[in-house]
């Protein structure tokens, strides 16, 4: 929930004098509040006043005063009152962004100064590649929950990540290095694919000692739109024209696959080294050099609790074999 613990001005904002979204020029230098800008935020994410309110725990006319001081403040329409809700209008769309980095400077400040360590409390999400959260991520929660037992943690597995926004995640792990503006990024870990095979699929087919020898194996790997185009591509470029005989979406499902012998999985050597059942393909340097790339929202970055899962999360990498540090 925004915070309606502070008030006062803390944000002066000048916005353009649009005829069709202006009311009257005299208030458009007036000091913003923290509070109309918190239900400003509710109004925006919830669009509508009634819904707004009931998360806020306040009247929904309170709410409406509170966007009409705003919007006489600012001297235009923040939003466009439609049937099917509100709507921001274009200044409105401009002072979203405003809003939501006061919001989140007041939360930095409760969380440094009120809310440290084991009394830091709210949730985290955390958008991850599948075989990274599943099999890195979930397991190391643990060290999470000793250390910082109020926060709650949301992992979400995706191995494509091109088309998010950064209201759907507080963290993201990307296996390509991410284009989104308004975020931190930072190179995380690097490792490499190998291939494994289930010892009684290796030892039905011939020693491989080069690339050539690989055209009598059969493949297990992802579909197309399981993966960006550089990363699904990393299996084609290193045996050309392979037709994989499986294909899954789901990293654990190429697991069983090759667990049970019916090909050749490509796999982080993190993961594959650890799992029983499969051994690493020897004599062929199958290795593909990948890497990690960690982001997140540059109006989140500084909370306490982001701070903390992003500290778990550069531990656990640091004492995996197979994963490269990159701090």
């Amino acid at each position: 929930m925004p915070s309606r613990a502070l008030s006062g001005p803390l944000l002066e904002v000048t916005l353009s004098r649009d005829p069709a979204t202006t009311f009257d020029h005299r208030y458009s230098s007036r000091m913003l509040s923290a509070d109309d800008l918190a239900i400003f935020l509710e109004v925006a994410r919830r669009g509508r006043l009634t819904e707004a309110a009931k998360h806020l725990g306040i009247n929904h006319t309170t709410v409406g005063r509170h966007i009409s001081r705003l919007e006489r403040a600012v001297g235009q329409r923040l939003f466009l009152r439609e049937p099917a809700g509100w709507v921001l209008s274009e200044p409105g769309l401009r002072l979203l962004s405003h809003a939501e980095s006061v919001e989140a400077a007041v939360r930095a400040a409760r969380e440094d100064c009120l809310e440290t360590g084991e009394h830091l409390t709210g949730s985290v999400r955390a958008i991850t590649p599948e075989g990274l959260g599943a099999y890195l991520l979930t397991p190391g929660l643990a060290r999470m929950r000793e250390r910082f037992s109020g926060i709650n943690v949301e992992v979400v597995t995706a191995n494509r990540h091109a088309s998010l926004t950064t209201r759907e995640f507080d963290i993201a792990i990307t296996i390509e290095k991410p284009q989104a503006r308004a975020v931190d990024v930072r190179l995380l870990a690097r490792y490499e694919l190998r291939l494994y095979g289930a010892p009684s699929y290796l030892n039905s087919r011939a020693a491989v000692s080069s690339v050539e020898d690989l055209s009598d194996h059969d493949f297990i790997w992802y579909v197309d739109e399981a993966l960006g185009v550089e990363t699904y591509e990393t299996l084609h470029h290193m045996v050309p024209g392979v037709e994989p005989c499986i294909q899954s979406n789901n990293i654990t499902a190429q697991i069983r696959a090759a667990q049970e012998g019916l090909g050749l999985a490509y796999l982080p050597t993190y993961i594959g080294d650890r799992l029983p059942g499969l051994e690493r393909l020897e004599g062929f340097d199958s290795a593909s050099p990948r890497s990690y790339w960690m982001i997140a929202p540059r109006n989140l970055s500084r909370l306490a609790r982001i701070r903390a899962l992003t500290s778990v999360i550069e531990q656990l990498v640091h004492e995996t074999e197979g994963l490269a540090h990159a701090g």
